[in-house]
């Protein structure tokens, strides 16, 4: 009788288990195909939609248990999509979800945590709340210059820190410091003539028809 109990178990957990991973499969097909229409929609120019599809795919990626990769991602992806469309207070909301889980999973000055820092740092410098775009700038500048972005594009980190001095400016912050930063841009300017940012942001000063 004990043996058939335990046989019983030991199905019973079997099939628990293989429920689960099927039903995770299932989470991660999905949400990737959310993803991906996702990013079709935003290279459209379609950010409400591709809001709503990152929207999905993040709720498949959490009801699936997956990775926190995964959510990092599309954290990210819905806050500068929300952005877009206007709704500010969610959209810093899911960057600085973003950047909380990329910092414990690939460190304080990767190149996924800057992209968030930076997504950050313009998002607080497009809404006029400039301390928090200087606090952002002056913790991605210095990681993305040890990544090498002086020689892979120099007129991308010209544009953050002309915009960088501006927010130390309005906050009230360092003169020294500004000055510093525009003289550091007019020089990456200067020896890189007739060369363009390689990256074309979108900023969040959009009108929105709601």
């Amino acid at each position: 009788m004990r043996s058939t109990t335990r046989t019983l178990a030991a199905l019973i957990a079997a099939a628990t288990a293989l429920s689960g991973c099927l039903a995770h499969a299932i989470n991660e097909k999905n949400g990737l195909r959310y993803h991906d229409a996702g990013l079709a929609a935003e290279q459209a120019g379609d950010f409400k939609t591709a809001e709503r599809d990152y929207f999905r795919a993040l709720i498949n990626f959490r009801d699936g248990d997956l990775p926190e990769s995964y959510l990092s991602m599309e954290l990210y992806n819905l806050g500068r999509m929300e952005g877009y469309n206007c709704k500010y207070g969610d959209a810093k909301a899911h960057l600085l979800d973003a950047l909380d889980r990329e910092e414990r999973l690939s460190g304080p000055e990767s190149s996924l945590t800057t992209k968030r820092l930076f997504e950050l740092a313009r998002l607080s410098y497009d809404r006029g709340e400039y301390a928090d775009a200087a606090i952002y700038y002056g913790r991605g500048i210095p990681a993305v210059r040890k990544l090498g972005i002086e020689k892979t594009d120099p007129l991308t980190l010209a544009n953050a820190l002309d915009e960088y001095a501006t927010a130390l400016r309005y906050a009230g912050r360092s003169e020294k410091e500004a000055k510093a930063s525009v003289s550091a841009a007019d020089a990456l300017r200067a020896s890189h003539p007739g060369e363009e940012a390689k990256y074309n942001f979108v900023r969040y000063t959009r009108r929105c028809d709601h």
